[in-house]
C-alpha cells in the first residue's frame, strides 16, 4: 500500500509539473516546498496531537500580471491525485481539500517565501495570490467535469482566502487540447497568449498584447485564445470548452473584438465542442450579416475540437 501511495504521488507531481510548465510555459515552477504555520491551534488536524508547524506546497508559480498593470501574481499549487475513479459524492473530500489549500494561504500571506517573491520583483505594488487545487483522477474519464457536481458545495465561513481555482479532468484536458496540442503543431515559439483589454491594464497592453505567460485568471474560463504564426499568415485560434450555438458563436466574435489592438490578424479560427458544417454552416452565413469583415472558410474558420474524421 505504501509503494502504491507513493507511486501515484509521484504521478500526481509529474502531471503537475507537465501541466504548468509544458502546457501553461511557466519557467519558474517551484515544487515541493513548504512554510511555516503560524496559525497552529486552528490549523492543526483534529487527530493530531500537536499544533501544526508547517504547510507542504506542491506546487508555486509567480509572474508579473499582463491584465493588470504594477500587479504580481503568485499560484500556490495543491495536488490531489488519485489512482482510482473521483468518488461518487466528493462533497466531504472536496470540502476537506479546500480547508487545506485556504489554511495554507492563510499562511502564505504572511510567509517570508511571499516576501522574497514580492522583493524580486520591480515595478510592482500589489499582490495577488490564487490557490490552484489541481484534483484529477487516473481512471475517470479525461473529460469528466467535477467542478459542475461541488459547484454548489458549501465551504466554511471561517476560511481566509481570495481565490482558489479548480483543476480536475475535464478542465486540464481541456488546457491540454487547446494549448498542448497547437504548440504540438506549430512550435512553441509561434504560440502565444493574447491578452485582452482588462481596463486595468493600460500600460502593459501597450506593451505587449500577446505573450508566452499564462494569466492565472484565465483558468476560469472555458475559452483560450491564442495567437499563431502560421508561416507568413497571423491567426487568432479561440478554442471554447462549450457545444456550438448560434448565440454562442456571436458572443466569441463580438468577444473577438477586443483583440483588434493586435491589427495583424489574417484569419480566425474557432474550435467548439461539438460542430458539423453539414448542419450549423447555413445558420453561421446568416449570422455573419451581422459581422461584415468575416467570409467563412476564408478568414473565418470554424472547427471541432478534438477533430474527428468526419470533421
Amino acid at each position: 500500500m505504501g509503494e502504491w501511495s507513493k507511486s501515484i504521488g509521484e504521478k500526481g507531481e509529474k502531471i503537475v509539473k507537465f501541466i504548468f510548465e509544458d502546457i501553461l510555459n511557466y519557467n519558474s515552477l517551484q515544487e515541493n516546498n513548504s512554510i511555516n504555520c503560524n496559525r497552529g491551534t486552528k490549523h492543526k488536524d483534529p487527530s493530531a496531537k500537536n499544533n501544526k508547524t508547517t504547510h507542504g506546497i506542491d506546487g508555486l508559480v509567480t509572474y508579473k500580471c499582463p491584465l493588470e498593470d504594477y500587479t504580481l501574481d503568485i499560484g500556490v499549487i495543491s495536488s490531489k491525485y488519485i489512482g482510482g475513479e473521483y468518488p461518487n459524492y466528493p462533497s466531504t473530500l472536496f470540502k476537506s481539500h479546500i480547508k487545506d489549500l485556504a489554511y495554507t494561504l492563510e499562511c502564505f500571506n504572511y510567509s517570508k517565501e511571499k516576501s522574497n517573491l514580492n522583493q524580486s520583483f520591480t515595478g510592482v505594488n500589489k499582490t495577488d495570490i490564487f490557490g490552484i487545487l489541481v484534483w484529477l483522477s487516473n481512471t475517470s474519464p479525461i473529460n469528466f467535469s467535477l467542478a459542475s457536481i461541488v459547484s454548489n458545495v458549501q465551504i466554511e465561513n471561517d476560511l481566509v482566502f481570495d481565490k482558489i481555482i479548480l483543476l480536475d479532468n475535464n478542465k486540464v484536458n481541456f488546457l491540454y487540447e487547446s494549448i498542448f496540442r497547437t504548440k504540438e503543431n506549430f512550435g512553441v515559439a509561434n504560440v502565444d497568449f493574447v491578452y485582452h483589454n482588462s481596463g486595468l491594464n493600460y500600460t502593459s497592453i501597450h506593451e505587449n498584447s500577446f505573450g508566452k505567460i499564462f494569466p492565472l485568471n484565465y483558468l476560469y474560463s472555458d475559452i483560450i485564445p491564442l495567437r499563431i504564426e502560421n508561416g507568413k499568415d497571423i491567426e487568432l485560434r479561440i478554442f471554447i470548452n462549450d457545444d456550438f450555438s448560434e448565440t454562442q458563436f456571436s458572443q466569441i466574435l463580438n468577444f473577438a473584438k477586443n483583440f483588434d489592438h493586435l491589427n495583424s490578424i489574417d484569419k480566425t479560427v474557432l474550435y467548439f465542442k461539438t460542430y458539423d458544417y453539414l448542419t450549423n454552416d447555413n445558420s453561421i452565413k446568416q449570422m455573419l450579416s451581422n459581422f461584415s469583415t468575416y467570409v467563412l472558410n476564408e478568414n473565418l474558420i470554424v472547427k471541432k475540437f478534438p477533430s474527428d474524421f468526419r470533421n
